[in-house]
């Protein structure tokens, strides 16, 4: 698994756990719905500055997320 598709699933799982929309969550981070939706779908790679703010809007820390990453590879 590429490591595009594991930061995918682990954003799209964390946010069908919460509930919440594509929108609501780009509108979250200022981002927009098209470009949360183009990570994914494992089209676009986040910077490092976007993955901070989906891990603060998940309450989780950097390390945390990439240890969600992590284990999908």
């Amino acid at each position: 698994m590429s490591i595009n598709i594991a930061v995918a699933e682990t954003l799209r799982g964390l946010r069908l756990k919460k509930g919440i929309s594509q929108e609501k969550l780009a509108e979250a981070i200022d981002s927009h719905q098209v470009y949360i939706s183009e990570i994914e779908n494992g089209k676009k790679t986040p910077s490092l500055a976007v993955i901070y703010r989906i891990a603060q809007f998940f309450n989780l820390s950097l390390s945390e997320f990439a240890a969600l990453v992590e284990a999908k590879l």
